[in-house]
């Protein structure tokens, strides 16, 4: 996974990167295939933001978040991430279910010969 971290108005914080590359990996251990991150840290007024986006393949996750706490507002979006895959997956396994009962289901119909 290619991880770009980028600070607007901000300055940069090792423990800060050390953070969001922890943050990141966790979110993107569950995707099939390896892509790309960007992190955005900036300050708006009085909040600061984070805003993440994960590219794998097809699949593109975006989620932004403002508090007045950098670390808390990287972990709220990435929470967001986690639950934008978790439906993502979800989507895709139940399609494909539902698609195989239907095969499954005209597999076994019979028609009786009189």
């Amino acid at each position: 996974m290619q991880l770009t971290i980028t600070f607007r108005n901000l300055e940069a914080s090792e423990t800060l990167k050390e953070h969001a590359k922890e943050r990141v990996e966790r979110v993107t251990r569950h995707l099939d295939v390896a892509g790309m991150a960007h992190v955005v840290f900036s300050l708006e007024r009085h909040l600061h933001r984070a805003d993440v986006t994960v590219a794998a393949g097809p699949l593109l996750l975006r989620a932004g978040h403002a508090t007045p706490d950098l670390v808390v507002s990287l972990d709220l979006a990435c929470d967001r991430l986690e639950e934008q895959l978790r439906r993502e997956k979800d989507r895709h396994k139940h399609h494909h279910a539902r698609d195989w009962v239907h095969h499954q289901a005209g597999a076994f119909e019979f028609e009786s010969v009189g």
